[in-house]
């Protein structure tokens, strides 16, 4: 039978429909945001789906009850070589993987096994050697020494192609164990995660035996060196290893440990010490670790309750070469900022969320000497504007006398600094290759003096933010909020001219509200824009505002700030108009 122009239409679509979700790249990106049971359901439309879908379904198995689940029980027979990453907690039993005359996973890429004791000792080593490929692996031993665990040992030391290796929160994890594994894997070995782990009452102690070339002493009194690297002695010198990063999350350990580590991995180019507990770091620690790890570029401090600003800045002064830095919830303050600012001008990220604060002036400095910078969040911390701007203003004036530098910013333009050559990039923001900034800009004018408050208004104030703003076209993400600060409540906006008698809600707080009134349009050039929040502002952007940035931000996706109630005729005009447009009101 023939079919008609409208079947064979409708055949055709199904048919182009058929073979778009038979491309595995396509099926990925859709999966990312579906759970498991919509993939499931997915897997069932047709055999075609199937073929596309089921990879994705069984590509990664986490921890949890399913193991004791029959239906996946029985599913894993037939599927199990589909498993790329398998993840197991320390209850679930992977001798089910035996329980078969096939040999299943045997195409792992990631394996995290649950603790192995000596009873399932067998079937850990089995899985590892069926799996040869594997590029990520997570070990935990039970509470019996690792020594006695001598053919996972062996087992591990075989993976020629490993490149990550963890042994989180391992209670008896011996160094003789880890030697073995690291020189049996070290062609391929690049990333080792302790992290987790008491080390103040552990085998590993402060890993003496494990140190080469320099080993660190310190005063078994206070723990501290006397004397710049006097505590150092010269050892014998050990076989390096080639480890490129290093975890130490949540650790609570001697400085020691970390210096004889680090006396074993002189390529290391990360190291994260988030959240360490009890290290108490010496004055000249960083020093004697940049010794032996002089090619840190990336490092974490986040949450590390042991270091104050002092001890933050020579962190950075011993690290030129700093690229990424994680700062948060710490004590970094103005000294710290200021090492940065002068010694790594290649710094790409810096997170200083919820720190101690910093002046606008060494904010300004940032922005305007490291033309590197990719990625600025100094969420919850307050950067005064005026101080920003008095910081920009002594830039220009000092710059009449300078002879003038030239580098070159992220973005590949050639920069010459000083009047003589462009009078225009005194002050200006240089970080033109920023593509995610989350700042606070406050505006308190208790630093300035009454002439100074007339040369640096409310309105001067926006208008220099939003200029500097409009330059970093690059920008991708773009989280504000600001807070103003009056002398007293009688001047807390006067003098705003046509701006300030255009307000109808009397509240003195609101000094950068992204309104069209107040100068929206000078950041017409952020057209790269993709995610905008603006849900600490105090002024809710209306409707003329939306439709603008819809119109001038082609790439925007996401806006955090709207309210589903007050908002609801903004947001029925974007599902109308600009459905590619989420709103985010978390």
């Amino acid at each position: 039978m023939a079919r008609t122009p409208a079947s064979s239409q409708a055949a055709s679509s199904q048919d182009s429909f058929e073979k778009v979700f038979a491309i595995p790249e396509i099926c990925g990106r859709i999966a990312r945001s579906l759970d498991r049971t919509t993939l499931t359901s997915c897997s069932r439309v047709s055999r075609e789906w199937n073929a596309s879908w089921l990879p994705i379904l069984w590509r990664t198995i986490d921890a949890g009850k399913h193991w004791r689940h029959p239906a996946f029980q029985e599913a894993l027979g037939r599927h199990g070589d589909l498993i790329r990453i398998l993840e197991c907690s320390r209850y679930d039993d992977i001798g089910l993987i035996f329980n078969t005359d096939t040999i299943l996973c045997r195409n792992l890429v990631t394996l995290v096994l649950p603790k192995t004791t000596l009873a399932n000792q067998a079937d850990h080593v089995r899985l590892i050697r069926q799996n040869p490929h594997l590029r990520n692996l997570s070990v935990s031993f039970h509470d019996d020494p690792s020594s006695q665990y001598s053919d996972l040992v062996a087992a591990i030391s075989g993976l020629r192609l490993l490149r990550k290796i963890a042994f989180d929160e391992n209670k008896t994890l011996e160094v003789s164990t880890l030697e073995a594994i690291l020189r049996g894997c070290n062609s391929s070995l690049q990333e080792l995660s302790l992290k987790d782990t008491y080390f103040l009452k552990h085998p590993f102690n402060s890993a003496e035996e494990f140190a080469s070339g320099l080993l660190a002493i310190s005063d078994p009194a206070t723990g501290d060196s006397l004397d710049p690297l006097s505590r150092d002695k010269d050892i014998e010198t050990k076989e390096p290893f080639g480890i490129l990063s290093l975890c130490m999350d949540g650790v609570a350990c001697l400085q020691d440990l970390l210096l004889n580590l680090g006396s074993r991995f002189p390529l290391l180019s990360r190291l994260s010490l988030r959240k360490t507990a009890e290290v108490y770091f010496s004055w000249d620690f960083s020093a004697r670790l940049a010794q032996r790890c002089p090619k840190i570029k990336h490092l974490d401090i986040s949450e590390t309750e042991d270091m104050d600003d002092e001890a933050i800045a020579r962190f950075i002064s011993s690290f030129p070469s700093l690229q990424n830095l994680q700062a948060s919830d710490t004590r970094f303050g103005n000294k710290s900022l200021a090492t940065l600012v002068t010694g790594c001008r290649d710094l790409a990220v810096l997170d200083i969320t919820a720190t101690s604060g910093v002046q606008g002036q060494l904010v300004q400095q940032l922005l305007e000497k490291c033309t590197q910078l990719r990625e600025l969040n100094c969420w919850d911390v307050s950067t005064n504007v005026v101080e920003m701007m008095l910081g920009a203003f002594r830039t220009r004036r000092g710059a009449a006398a300078a002879d003038g530098e030239t580098f070159i910013a992220a973005d590949g333009s050639i920069i010459r600094t000083g009047d003589a050559y462009n009078p225009d990039l005194q002050g200006q923001w240089m970080c033109r290759g920023l593509e995610s900034l989350s700042i606070r800009f406050d505006y308190d004018p208790s630093p300035l003096t009454i002439d100074e408050q007339r040369l640096y208004p409310v309105s001067r104030a926006r208008q220099f933010v939003y200029e500097q703003l409009s330059k970093l076209t690059g920008l991708k993400y773009l989280a504000m909020e600001a807070e103003f600060y009056a002398n007293n409540e009688e001047d807390s906006l006067e003098g705003e001219g046509d701006y300030d008698n255009e307000r109808d809600d009397g509240n003195n707080n609101i000094w950068i509200d992204l309104s069209l009134r107040s100068g929206l349009e000078t950041l017409a050039p952020l057209k790269n824009l993709h995610t905008l929040s603006y849900s600490r502002l105090n002024h809710k952007v209306g409707m003329s505002e939306i439709q603008w940035m819809s119109k001038n931000w082609p790439n925007l996706r996401l806006v955090n700030g709207l309210d589903e109630d007050e908002d609801s005729e903004i947001i029925e005009w974007l599902e109308k108009n600009r459905p590619d447009i989420d709103i985010d009101d978390y």
